[in-house]
């Protein structure tokens, strides 16, 4: 039975939630809207499987682990694609490929008014959603299990995320599916509570008196070395 006693041995990932069978783990926030996983004890078989895909157990399997990185530079050759991304655009070069040879893409969306969930793509414009920077942890309710039954099917699964969320989802699938999974981590130094970004968003838009209607977290507009978020009402 999985249990956390200390939040930072916890990112929220839903992968102990998703795999039980008996589903006697739920995923609660805290007072910042962190994820964090609940048993109930009176569904659960002591089976172990929650505390043995957690990635952040001293046996998580780290045989695909490179013994020094393979480092790369690159961006899109279109630069309107660039332009219209935070960065080189390297994810939807990566993705275009995925969905046009059939496969699927998961990535950071929006859910209701800007709360960010983890989405499933099948088209460039599905996909498009996912472009853009999302500076607020992701909810994966429901995700894994959805990215694993797309590996049963045969697909090809590109899978979009934070270094612990992609690290759970390859601890979550097991080797044996892993081989139509590709990965695409970001360099991350820590997300901000979902509940301080929806308070913020209700802030601003009192302030202005207006409903936001499009987020950008980091606008181009001001220059690549510059990190001013916009907001449209």
């Amino acid at each position: 039975m999985i249990k956390i006693t200390n939040p930072a041995d916890c990112c929220g990932c839903t992968a102990c939630a998703d795999i039980c069978a008996h589903e006697a783990i739920t995923m609660e926030p805290d007072a910042l809207g962190f994820l964090y996983p609940r048993v109930d004890e009176t569904k659960c078989v002591d089976c172990g499987l929650c505390e043995k895909v957690c990635a952040f157990n001293d046996q998580y399997d780290k045989s695909l682990a490179l013994p020094i990185p393979d480092a790369y530079a690159a961006r899109h050759r279109d630069v309107n694609e660039i332009m219209k991304s935070r960065s080189g655009a390297v994810f939807v070069a990566i993705s275009d490929y995925v969905l046009e040879n059939g496969g699927v893409v998961y990535g950071a969306g929006y859910k209701d008014h800007f709360r960010v969930v983890h989405k499933r793509a099948a088209t460039k414009e599905e996909r498009d959603e996912f472009r853009g920077s999302k500076y607020v942890q992701s909810d994966l309710t429901g995700v894994f299990s959805r990215v694993r039954q797309d590996l049963k099917n045969g697909l090809t699964v590109l899978f979009s995320g934070t270094p612990c969320q992609t690290a759970a989802l390859n601890s979550y699938v097991g080797k044996k599916l892993r081989e139509n999974l590709l990965l695409i981590d970001i360099v991350c130094h820590g997300v901000p509570g979902p509940f301080v970004w929806r308070d913020y968003i209700e802030y601003i838009e009192k302030k202005q008196g207006a409903r936001v209607s499009v987020v950008n977290f980091r606008d181009k507009k001001y220059g690549w070395r510059t990190h001013y978020e916009t907001f449209e009402f």
